[in-house]
């Protein structure tokens, strides 16, 4: 059975253009992130999911770089696009995070497939880490079903195909240590104020070669409130409400 990591990446965003080739200390964001899920020991690939819009080429170089692997899928309907780059790499379960989380964390990636695969899932997710640390897991057949029942193309945020229509096994893997469980602090970037504080921690932490771990990033907002402080008026956006085929939400 295979497991692999899906990196969501696009470089249309408005708020913060090109927000995942922005550099923090010389190298590209979506570098950052590449070291840390390169940590990950359940996974066997990594995959770089981006467009054929020319806008996304730089993705791809990148992808080449830094020794991963690279499919460029449809612009808009991510789920899609995860669902035929899983297909093309023959993946069992598909460990999703997107390229605008920088510090997604590697250990809950492993603790997230094991999870998953002994309660036998279609669908696990993680609750209780940063907003930006934790990731998905979704078998290959599951993802493959949800398209099929899904009317809409704007697939962005996926997650209640699984959770709400009844359809899927589910579940929720509880993080409970205290030196990591801060669910309102918002580590993800979409705006200059969510890179402004990516790049304080940073400043803060990083060291050439090496990778943080996200005790350290929890500990250093903890003991300076005026980092999280940077960005805590910043609200997440919301999904649109999922429409299935036969007209159901």
């Amino acid at each position: 059975m295979k497991t692999a990591i899906l990196i969501t990446a696009r470089l249309k965003s408005v708020r913060l253009p090109l927000k995942v080739m922005k550099a923090i200390h010389g190298r590209p964001m979506i570098c950052h992130l590449l070291d840390r899920l390169k940590l990950a020991e359940r996974p066997s690939d990594i995959v770089v999911c981006t467009s054929p819009v020319a806008q996304d080429d730089p993705l791809e170089d990148v992808a080449r770089e830094e020794g991963v692997q690279c499919f460029r899928g449809d612009p808009e309907d991510v789920l899609r696009r995860l669902t035929d780059a899983a297909r093309e790499f023959q993946v069992d379960t598909a460990i999703n995070c997107m390229a605008d989380n920088p510090f997604t964390d590697p250990e809950y990636i492993d603790q997230l497939a094991d999870f998953h695969a002994g309660n036998g899932h279609d669908f696990s997710q993680t609750e209780g880490l940063p907003r930006g640390a934790f990731t998905y897991a979704v078998s290959y057949p599951a993802m493959v079903r949800a398209c099929e029942i899904k009317s809409e193309r704007n697939t962005e945020i996926w997650g209640r195909y699984f959770t709400d229509t009844g359809l899927f096994k589910w579940g929720t893997l509880q993080v409970d240590d205290p030196d990591l469980r801060w669910p309102e602090l918002r580590l993800t970037v979409d705006t200059p104020e969510d890179f402004e504080l990516v790049t304080r921690v940073f400043d803060e932490l990083y060291e050439p070669g090496k990778v943080f771990p996200l005790s350290d990033i929890v500990a250093l907002c903890r003991r300076k409130p005026e980092l999280p402080a940077i960005n805590a008026s910043i609200l997440q956006r919301c999904g649109m409400p999922i429409k299935l085929k036969n007209g159901t939400q």
